[in-house]
């Protein structure tokens, strides 16, 4: 079922969260102040910048994907449920205006239909602000890639009393899968808007924070962790029922899994933190681990791991064709009660090239 929220005034406390930015914040509003540190490689190939530091008000990104039609970051926001841009630059400005009390989480760019997918929920907003009557809620907005325009929402809540839309992912068919870090379901969103459970498994099913990152493998089937276990799960849609869900070895749990990222050499990037526990979820470390299959996923080895990742409180992770940018939005901030306008994303390490190695 497809709905639009109700735009609500917010106002949080001065002393637990920064004043949230009216629902018509002009694009210029949010202007960073970026420092960054270029580097090339022997080649001659643009790695982009090591690190791109932004200042912006009130955003909190806790998701981001590249925007090749932009050569940008497109970002959601913890606290005010609305949509920016991160440039190269490390300008911030508004792609979309705020959807309602709600966090805009995870992220995706889908530049063959037009659209940017978002996950938005008020699991975190109902904790620490007065969210009124409304029910709680989760779905997933559909907005213009080129416009920003906010074409649709689509519930996923169900009606239930605990939801949690956090990450999602999309197949070739340009069908929709979302995480619910407090349900034991897995929802699948065909292209029609149409709502329906690809599993219930209740090795999903979480107090807080369980089920998170998510991503979805050209071979047909979904990878997704736990962040409190740190356990990894191989989703096959095609699978019988009994068979759909299988646990992936790892040489060790990852445990405060957030965000993913696949690679196109086949590589899952994964990374971790410790922001649940503010609200009293197991957390990891900062850190991120990059781990390759040659199972089909079946298992998984670490490739590199670089730990304690240099920028505090990452979430997740960008591809881009300069290099692969881990976010740090300062999201465990505002879920302590503390304020920060820093934004930050970091290049994931690259492999030297072979002229490097041998000078």
């Amino acid at each position: 079922m497809s709905r639009t929220l109700p735009l609500r005034a917010a106002v949080a406390s001065a002393a637990v969260l920064a004043t949230i930015a009216p629902i018509g914040l002009p694009a210029s509003a949010a202007v960073a102040q970026p420092s960054s540190s270029h580097s090339h490689s022997a080649a001659g190939w643009w790695r982009g910048p090591q690190v791109i530091d932004s200042r912006a008000a009130d955003v909190y990104p806790e998701g981001i994907a590249w925007d090749p039609t932009r050569r940008a970051f497109v970002v959601g926001s913890a606290l005010r449920g609305d949509l920016s841009v991160i440039g190269m630059d490390g300008t911030v400005t508004q792609l979309a205006p705020s959807i309602g009390m709600v966090s805009t989480l995870g992220v995706r760019v889908d530049t063959a239909r037009n659209r940017i997918i978002v996950a938005y929920s008020d699991f975190w907003i109902r904790q620490r602000l007065d969210v009124g009557d409304q029910p709680p809620t989760s779905g997933v907005a559909i907005f213009a890639l080129d416009t920003g325009e906010l074409r649709r929402t689509i519930d996923v809540a169900g009606g239930r009393e605990r939801t949690f839309a956090n990450d999602l992912t999309y197949d070739d068919q340009g069908n929709v899968y979302v995480t619910d870090s407090v349900s034991d379901t897995v929802q699948r969103i065909d292209p029609h808007g149409n709502v329906t459970p690809l599993v219930t498994d209740p090795r999903f099913a979480a107090d807080i924070v369980g089920l998170n990152g998510v991503v979805w493998h050209p071979r047909g089937y979904l990878l997704a962790l736990r962040y409190d276990t740190g356990v990894m799960y191989r989703i096959d849609p095609k699978a019988p029922a009994h068979r759909r869900v299988t646990e992936v070895r790892l040489p060790r749990p990852l445990v405060g899994t957030d965000g993913l990222g696949l690679r196109r050499d086949g590589s899952l990037i994964v990374v971790t933190n410790s922001i649940g526990e503010a609200v009293g979820a197991p957390g990891g470390v900062d850190a991120v681990t990059v781990l390759d299959s040659r199972d089909g996923w079946r298992s998984a080895t670490v490739r590199s791991r670089t730990e304690p990742w240099p920028t505090g409180g990452p979430t997740t992770v960008a591809l881009t064709p300069y290099g692969d940018y881990v976010l740090s939005g300062q999201v465990g901030e505002v879920l302590a009660g503390r304020t920060s306008d820093r934004i930050t994303l970091r290049r994931v390490p690259c492999p030297p090239t072979s002229k490097e190695k041998n000078r």
